[in-house]
């Protein structure tokens, strides 16, 4: 009896442990899932914020195109301006112009009552991709908000994600989030704490994740029951505390369940780093007994008192087969810990990456979210019911089949042509043609693989795509730009190179093309022998920014695009466009294939475009496309001070008899000499157009009729007095009005033109002007004059 009772002791014991092993291994295959969903989050934000700072000029359409987020949980994604109080007014205009007069900076809710007004640098909420509760507005100031400000000044002092845990409003676990937030600085700011100051700050970019709907994403995914019989899935209980920085945990997820979890003996516990908190999920049954396979115990001792040897001796034979089947469980769970791993490395890319797998009949057993967005297709269309050759273009289908057909010497049917791929060791990056829903030919990169069972049967076909159809478009797009350069110019400076970086840390260029004599001044063989002699002839001020680049795209093996300067011996400064594409070699070399080439011509030409978009080729004054432009800010400021803006519009008496007696060359000669003249008799915040012809246009900003009147009288005086290119005297009729609050530029124009002439008809020679029309408001005036004002100078 005593060995009967204690062999039921130890099945009890066995039965427990095989429990907690068997909950152990589903739990943790859950916990992988919710882990790197995280960590997805994290490299979401770092992606973003590196495009940021890459990005000069953001605006609202290319946030968002960046920081596009997934459907399957509530993210919200949003930018925050480092706005210092100097450039207040102009960030104003463009939040106007984004999203309209209804925008306004204001304090978030339960926020510091600290003015707005007070603040040397404001941080408001710029652009958002979604709302979330508990989130932030746009316009709203977040350093306002203490906790929130000390997550975004420690993201500021460590240049690191840093993240804030966010309770429900209910103080429940209900609602919870997690708020990622990382710095952006300009380009080229250092990594020394002294030059992560306020003036080189961007602002801050930050991802606000419902941590619910991120849980339950992870806990419904399609991998996340994968392998698992459907027995050993009952409903897990989890929890997330957070431990890292506050001295009590705070609790941030719970399941729905209102009971907190109570201590049991089939749980499991891990602890998980994201950004600079530590969290521990831990996971419980809702029923522990479901995971109990039943006890023999009470078996065990009816058959020992009846027949205690032969009991005995079960009891052991059945002990011997629980340490067998533990030991079976403990074999399996590390076998599951290693195809986790690479499930989590499959889900972080399948958003971008195909990934199909067939049965040994061919037919699609699995369909990844990554090839529906590809291909247009859902799973549940093809799993169990199509072959994957409908994925495929008909054409280049036939055509690997009968290329793996002639190679292998028998006839490869459809629906063995992976299989065949794999024998004929076409497995590893082949190009492929995929066929998207609607027709559209898809260039992918296929890697085909086979998948055997424990005994090494064959059980199906993995394939994995990477979409290159951009790529590729890109490639050809290139080749023709370059094409097109090489036909209109042959002598444009350019060249090709292979450079390798070791392990050891040593470089080199293996190959190196004549152009380099033409981009760089040196000679192949230098190039070759010393790295140095490129790196060296790079301008000091764009050296840093450009191995930035260069590293980040080694590192991260993405393509490499910079522009860049250089300073050659008898060239002087010139611009530069280097491209280059990586790749690792099995030793761990990196090998770098890219060329460089000379845009100084494209550069130079870019800033006579912009010149000539707004100056006037002959006198050097602006034209109309930059009135255009400039309207707009002048009617604004209006609006914002108060202060009044007037416009004067003069034409030249008689230009056409100049023209007529001493030739359209003199008559050219005239107008450079008036602008000249007015340039001088201006002040430097009044604005000089010419308007075709012999018109031009003068923009008095912080200037009212009687001022503008003033300053019209004292330009015709200097016209009377002033001698020009003919030697003689010219005089002009002047047209003088004050602008109206809220009126179209179209209408001040014509208001104006109708006063010039009316100069005109009076006999030449003259001013006239007008008030803003009867019964029109006009703006609050400061309380300093401005009906005066200086003639010349400022």
């Amino acid at each position: 009896m005593m060995l009967t009772l204690f062999l039921a002791h130890r099945l009890e014991q066995s039965e427990a442990k095989l429990a907690q092993a068997r909950f152990a291994q589903v739990a943790h295959h859950h916990m992988q899932l919710v882990e790197e969903m995280l960590y997805g989050q994290l490299r979401e934000l770092g992606a973003l914020a590196r495009y940021i700072e890459l990005e000069a000029h953001l605006d609202r359409s290319r946030f968002q195109q960046m920081a596009a987020t997934t459907n399957r949980f509530d993210v919200a994604a949003g930018w925050v301006q480092n706005v210092p109080r100097s450039q207040l007014d102009n960030y104003l205009a463009a939040m106007h112009a984004t999203y309209g007069p209804s925008f306004r900076l204001h304090h978030p809710p339960d926020s510091v009552n600290i003015p707005l007004a007070t603040e040397v640098r404001l941080y408001p909420v710029t652009y958002l991709t979604a709302n979330l509760p508990n989130g932030f507005e746009l316009g709203a100031d977040v350093r306002l908000l203490p906790e929130r400000r000390q997550a975004f000044n420690r993201a500021l002092a460590t240049r690191q994600t840093a993240l804030l845990p966010l309770t429900s409003d209910l103080g429940t676990v209900e609602g919870a989030g997690l708020l990622l937030i990382e710095p952006v600085f300009r380009a080229g700011t250092g990594e020394g704490v002294t030059e992560r100051h306020f003036g080189n700050l961007r602002g801050f970019v930050y991802l606000h994740v419902d941590l619910g709907g991120l849980i339950k994403a992870a806990m419904t995914s399609p991998l996340a029951i994968d392998d698992l019989p459907t027995r050993e899935i009952p409903d897990i209980q989890l929890q997330l505390l957070d431990i890292g920085i506050e001295q009590t945990p705070l609790e941030l997820y719970r399941n729905d369940s209102a009971v907190p979890p109570s201590p049991g003996p089939i749980r499991y516990s891990r602890e998980i780093p994201v950004a600079d908190h530590l969290f521990r999920l831990t996971a419980f049954p809702e029923n522990p007994q479901s995971w109990m396979t039943g006890s023999n115990r009470q078996v065990a001792l009816v058959s020992g008192t009846l027949m205690s040897v032969f009991a005995a001796l079960s009891v052991f034979m059945v002990l011997q087969q629980r340490q067998r089947a533990e030991r079976r469980v403990e074999h399996r769970t590390r076998e599951l810990q290693v195809a986790n791993a690479y499930r989590s490395g499959l889900l972080a890319s399948a958003v971008d990456v195909a990934v199909i797998a067939t049965d040994a009949e061919g037919l699609i057993t699995l369909f990844s979210t990554g090839a529906e967005n590809m291909l247009g297709y859902r799973a549940e269309q093809l799993v169990g019911q199509a072959r994957p050759q409908i994925l495929h273009q008909a054409e280049d289908f036939s055509l690997w089949q009968q290329k793996l057909s002639d190679q292998l010497g028998h006839p490869v049917p459809a629906n063995e042509v992976y299989a065949a791929a794999i024998e004929a060791r076409h497995h590893k990056s082949q190009h492929w043609v995929y066929q998207h829903r609607n027709g559209e030919p898809r260039q992918v990169q296929l890697t085909l693989s086979t998948i055997r069972s424990e005994t090494d049967d064959v059980l199906g076909y993995l394939s994995i795509g990477i979409d290159l159809t951009d790529y590729v478009r890109a490639i050809e797009a290139l080749e023709h730009s370059d094409q097109l350069l090489k036909d209109l110019s042959a002598e444009v400076p350019g060249m090709l190179y292979q450079f390798l970086m070791r392990p050891n840390g040593s470089s080199c260029y293996t190959f190196v093309s004549d152009g380099v004599e033409k981009v760089f001044e040196v000679t192949p063989v230098e190039a070759r022998n010393s790295v140095k002699a490129l790196y060296d002839r790079v301008h000091p001020d764009d050296k840093s920014s450009l191995f930035k680049d260069l590293d980040v795209a080694r590192v991260e093996l993405t393509p490499w695009v910079s522009e860049f300067r250089v300073q050659l011996p008898s060239k002087g400064i010139r611009w530069l466009r280097g491209e280059a594409h990586h790749r690792t070699l099995a030793d761990g070399t990196l090998v770098s294939n890219g060329y460089i080439s000379d845009i100084t011509n494209i550069k130079q030409l870019e800033l006579r475009l912009r010149e000539q978009a707004t100056i006037d080729p002959l006198t050097k004054t602006f034209n109309r496309r930059h009135l255009n432009a400039q309207w707009p800010q002048a009617v604004a400021r209006y609006r914002r001070t108060g202060l009044p803006v007037s416009l004067i519009m003069l034409d030249i008496d008689h230009f056409k008899a100049i023209n007529d007696t001493y030739g359209h060359s003199t008559g050219d000669d005239v107008l450079v000499r008036l602008s000249w003249l007015l340039n001088q008799a201006i002040r430097s915040t009044d604005l000089l157009y010419r308007f075709g012809g012999e018109e031009f246009l003068i923009v008095c900003e912080d200037t009212d009729l009687d001022g503008a009147k003033t300053l019209a009288r004292a330009l015709q005086e200097q016209l009377r007095t002033s001698q020009m290119p003919h030697q003689e005297h010219v005089t002009a009729s002047f047209g003088v009005t004050e602008v109206v609050p809220g009126e179209t530029m179209e209408t001040a124009l014509k208001r104006l033109d109708d006063l010039l002439y009316r100069a005109k008809r009076n006999g030449r020679d003259q001013i006239a002007s007008s008030h803003p029309p009867d019964g029109t408001a006009t703006w609050p005036r400061l309380p300093t004059s401005t009906s005066t004002r200086p003639t010349n100078g400022d």
